[in-house]
């Protein structure tokens, strides 16, 4: 199942239904902010993620918690089984990043699964910047 497999709250289990709703009104704001300059009210422990979907080739962005050290940024995928991103970053896929204010660009590859729990490894390209 995709992102765009559950188009409404009513086709959800019951369970699912209150973390989509909440997903569904509390992302786009945060992405709005995270993508302003408005950023550093958030951008310190929240980025936001573009992957892209392997069967759709459709985008995704949204917001996630991370970890970064250096080049290499770490997000662990809260409720796994709930989400379904991070199964589209299998074998060192390109994603798009903003940290921080800034674009980046890398490979990401998740471990783990929705019982043992998921980390996402992501290996920043180099930032033309510096």
């Amino acid at each position: 199942m995709t992102e765009g497999d559950c188009d409404t709250v009513a086709s959800m289990s019951h369970g699912h239904a209150p973390f989509a709703v909440l997903n569904r009104t509390a992302n786009p704001v945060v992405r709005a902010v995270l993508s302003s300059p408005l950023h550093p009210l958030l951008s310190h422990g929240l980025a936001l993620i573009t992957v892209t979907g392997r069967r759709s080739g459709r985008r995704y962005t949204f917001p996630v918690g991370y970890r970064q050290d250096g080049d290499r940024v770490t997000v662990n995928v809260g409720a796994p089984g709930r989400k379904h991103w991070w199964r589209n970053l299998r074998d060192e896929d390109r994603v798009e990043m903003r940290i921080r204010g800034h674009r980046r660009t890398g490979r990401a590859q998740a471990h783990g699964d929705e019982r043992t729990g998921v980390r996402v490894e992501v290996h920043l390209d180099p930032d033309p910047g510096r």
